[in-house]
């Protein structure tokens, strides 16, 4: 088989790193800002903020991987470039918060971060603390150039052991191949992805919420459950799904409320096609680092008229998982996407419409389920919860997400301003609650 030479130092994009720089490029050129994060670590007393500047500092100028960017080795594979860095400084900055802020004021001062874009194409990464009177609010916002949901918590738990042992030592990035080989297992995987896509398009596109022609920034609605309740809803979900079956079940609930909203503004066109990224690190037996993406997806597709019908919704669900996972879908996923890479951002952009008529999917879902940040403290703090403020690509520019951290389940709805009403976003939340189980 024909094996291009590469470099065995460099850190090459595989497929699933360069359709999230298509879904960067799709969302910064719809928005101004990119596809983005931010995960909020919400603790008991205040954060001394130099301290907190002083460590991260500390911690972040021995990860140059941070300041990289893409470029195209000669062998035409994309890689992460790390350029030597003679100074660097952490992007940070902090707040002390009225004494009657609520959880709502603290939300809009986080929607405002987690909108603001990086200015220069090697930063991906910025930290804020908001004090208030009894609370601190940690924010890292990163780029998902460079992490994945799981990355980006298992970093600042690798920030927070290192801060308690005082130490910062050196850290070179894993290189990765180019996979420059392998050809026909590619192209085999590349047919059955197609087959895959083909099954799931239709003569018309999937039910979508029209963009707003202004698209400013998103929107966050946030559920949180205590230890008890979530337990209780996992409870439910196993009874009604099956052993281990919650993401399912949050799935199911999730297109029942939504179906709830888009029957209320008329619109009846078209069935549900939603992506449900996949963790695939624990599946991979060589070593990973904490950078860039080890995800994957499933793709489901709900037929409008069992939206309504919550047990067969469900079976549907389960069905289709069952099936995906047995024919590897996100496997080939990861194997066919690295034959795209020789492609432009803009040109994959417009492919990744083409089986959808010019759609990517009805709204986003992710259920992560594993808490990778698992201290009980934040630099001496107690940590109360810990919660992500996703931005969406758009298309669809809507998702809904489910997260545990240790003792609690977090539901984040994330939308583009416009998109949805207020009063319907809070419907979506209100909904959710009685199909969870919650009182």
């Amino acid at each position: 088989m024909l094996s291009l030479p590469y470099s065995k130092t460099k850190r090459y994009l595989t497929g699933i790193d360069w359709i999230i720089h298509v879904l960067n490029y799709m969302t910064l050129k719809e928005t101004g800002a990119g596809f983005m994060s931010q995960i909020v670590i919400e603790v008991v007393g205040k954060v001394n903020a130099d301290e907190l500047f002083k460590s991260l500092n500390a911690f972040i100028k021995k990860y140059p991987v941070l300041y990289g960017y893409a470029s195209r080795d000669i062998n035409l594979a994309p890689y992460w470039k790390i350029p030597a860095l003679k100074k660097t400084e952490v992007l940070f900055d902090s707040i002390t918060a009225g004494y009657d802020d609520g959880f709502e004021n603290i939300i809009e001062f986080l929607e405002k971060k987690i909108n603001t874009a990086f200015q220069d194409k090697r930063h991906h990464l910025a930290f804020s603390l908001i004090n208030s009177e009894n609370k601190s609010y940690i924010a890292m916002r990163f780029d998902h150039l460079i992490f994945d949901a799981a990355n980006a918590e298992a970093f600042i738990h690798l920030f927070q052991k290192q801060w308690i042992d005082a130490k910062y030592p050196d850290s070179n990035i894993i290189p990765e191949p180019p996979h420059l080989n392998l050809w026909k297992q590619k192209f085999l995987a590349g047919q059955r992805v197609n087959r895959a896509f083909l099954k799931i398009a239709d003569k018309i596109p999937p039910r979508v919420f029209p963009l707003p022609a202004s698209k400013s920034g998103f929107k966050f609605k946030i559920l949180s459950f205590d230890k008890q309740t979530a337990d209780e809803i996992a409870e439910k979900a196993f009874n009604e799904a099956g052993y281990l079956m919650l993401m399912p079940y949050a799935l199911a609930v999730s297109v029942y409320c939504f179906n709830k909203i888009f029957i209320n503004r008329s619109i009846t066109s078209g069935d549900y096609v939603i992506p449900v990224s996949v963790n695939t690190k624990k599946q991979a037996k060589e070593q990973k680092s904490e950078f860039f993406n080890n995800v994957s997806f499933f793709i489901f597709k709900i037929k409008a008229d069992l939206a309504e019908n919550f047990p067969g919704l469900l079976n549907s669900i389960k069905e289709q998982m069952y099936n995906q996972v047995k024919e590897d879908l996100p496997g080939d996923l990861c194997k066919a996407s690295l034959l795209m890479r020789i492609a432009p951002l803009f040109l994959l952009g417009r492919l990744m419409k083409i089986y959808l008529k010019g759609e990517v999917a009805s709204f986003s879902f992710s259920y992560l389920g594993e808490a990778t940040y698992t201290s009980n403290d934040f630099m001496a703090n107690k940590v109360l919860n810990l919660f992500h403020m996703p931005r969406v690509p758009i298309p669809p520019g809507i998702g809904i997400f489910f997260q545990r951290s240790n003792e609690r389940l977090n539901i984040i709805l994330s939308y583009i301003d416009g998109i949805l009403k207020n009063d319907e976003a809070e419907e979506i939340m209100n909904l959710i609650r009685p199909m969870l189980g919650v009182k």
